[in-house]
């Protein structure tokens, strides 16, 4: 049976996963307090929220929000959490940029739609250009290209017969014969 604190601190964590789009781990062990302070600088002007946290209350938490498809072998060793939850391509983007800056900090891995990814597939999260948004929008506009032209080539044929049909009645309007 957890203490008053330790439930306390789980339902915290279970709040903070439930509502995050991405929670990225961070292993921090050996960073110097000013390079802790620089981190967490660099997590809150990116709009990450970012805390140290026991890797047992992580996963009691991630269990409580029924994460089935979490690796439990993600919570070893020291570990803090950026949780990100607006943008899951800017946190991830905040969190590798520091840590290729970074000689001490290691990214282990993340947890995102209830599923664990490796720090590879955060790296490439990382790398997609413009964010979440921008990503939506291109898939749009990759759809939407096609389905213009095609609604085009469609109405094309209507389109020039109503104006075959209204130049002809503006002819007949006018008071000339179209022979």
């Amino acid at each position: 049976m957890p203490t008053q604190a330790k439930a306390g601190k789980i339902d915290e964590l279970t709040d903070k996963l439930g509502r995050a789009t991405i929670a990225i781990l961070v292993q921090t062990q050996g960073l110097s307090v000013k390079d802790m302070n620089e981190l967490r600088k660099k997590m809150r002007d990116a709009r990450v929220e970012f805390q140290i946290a026991k890797n047992t209350l992580l996963r009691i938490a991630a269990e409580r929000n029924n994460m089935t498809g979490v690796d439990n072998k993600i919570f070893n060793g020291q570990s803090a959490v950026a949780f990100g939850y607006e943008d899951e391509v800017a946190a991830a983007k905040a969190v590798t940029d520091y840590i290729s800056t970074s000689k001490v900090a290691v990214l282990k891995s993340a947890i995102l739609g209830g599923r664990s990814l490796t720090a590879d597939q955060v790296e490439g999260i990382g790398k997609i250009k413009g964010g979440k948004d921008q990503s939506k929008a291109e898939v749009v506009g990759t759809l939407q290209g096609p389905l213009a032209g095609a609604y085009g080539l469609f109405t094309a044929p209507l389109r020039d017969l109503t104006y075959v049909l209204q130049a002809r009645a503006d002819q007949l309007n006018s008071g000339t014969s179209a022979e």
